[in-house]
């Protein structure tokens, strides 16, 4: 179960950097977060799962929170 758990996530991560892109955030233009959010969550990902994707980007520095629910790309 651990590792569908961890396939989970991934495929979270690799989807919400995408819509991220998709949506023009680069390190220069910061994306509000409500702008992927519902793409995310119609794709099946719950909002447990987009948080936890969100701060492991952060985590890892391929995304930094701005404020006001947006954050920007960092590479």
């Amino acid at each position: 179960m651990e590792d569908a758990n961890q396939t989970t996530h991934q495929r979270c991560k690799e989807a919400v950097m995408a819509e991220l892109i998709a949506a023009g955030c680069t390190p220069d233009h910061p994306i509000d977060l409500y702008l992927v959010g519902p793409t995310l969550v119609a794709a099946g990902f719950t909002e447990h799962q987009i948080v936890t994707a969100l701060d492991s980007l952060e985590y890892e520095r391929c995304i930094e929170y701005t404020g006001g629910n947006r954050v920007r790309l960092t590479r």
